[in-house]
């Protein structure tokens, strides 16, 4: 009985690793190498689910200095890049309520990050020119596994799915 529940433990666990291909604001595409962790929600006769304890984001060289590995709890949604001052931005959101109380209710449901020139990534207030825009990163893995690949043509197709405020950096938000 107990290697069956040890077995089952095991099973919960969420382990995701795949590429992205992102367009940015100035139509280039690039590709990110992306993982997220956490455990399976498992309820009898229902679609389960998971809840994600940390996602991560690389980018790769291609010209620029690619700053480190961004890795944290929060889920990405837009990354953008800008070339006159050697900015990369990610903003990033949450999928629980509970996330957004921890971070004091804020007006918007979004976080968002900056390297610099190749440093490390600073949690930073978001800036109003990335408001209503569009996100280009995959913003619900499936818990099963991510194909090795994943297009830009394939997260279209699965945006249908998506919650409105993690398809598009929202100016207004009321809140959990």
């Amino acid at each position: 009985m107990i290697s069956a529940l040890v077995l089952l433990a095991a099973c919960s666990k969420v382990n995701l690793e795949w590429s992205e291909e992102v367009r940015l604001a100035d139509g280039s595409t690039l590709i990110v190498d992306r993982t997220a962790t956490g455990e399976k929600k498992y309820e009898i006769g229902g679609p389960g689910g998971w809840n994600q304890t940390q996602m991560s984001l690389r980018i790769g060289p291609g010209g620029t200095k690619p700053p480190p590995v961004w890795r944290d709890a929060f889920v990405p949604l837009l990354l953008d890049y800008e070339p006159a001052t050697g900015t990369w931005s990610l903003v990033t959101s949450f999928y629980f309520c509970s996330t957004w109380y921890e971070l004091g209710k804020p007006g918007l449901p979004y976080i968002e990050f900056q390297s610099r020139e190749g440093r490390a990534w600073a949690r930073v207030p978001l800036e109003s020119r990335l408001i209503g825009r569009e996100s280009n990163l995959l913003t619900g893995p499936d818990a099963d596994g991510e194909h090795a690949r994943v297009t830009i043509k394939d997260k279209l197709a699965r945006e249908r799915n998506t919650s409105e405020r993690l398809k598009k950096i929202a100016s207004k938000w009321n809140g959990c």
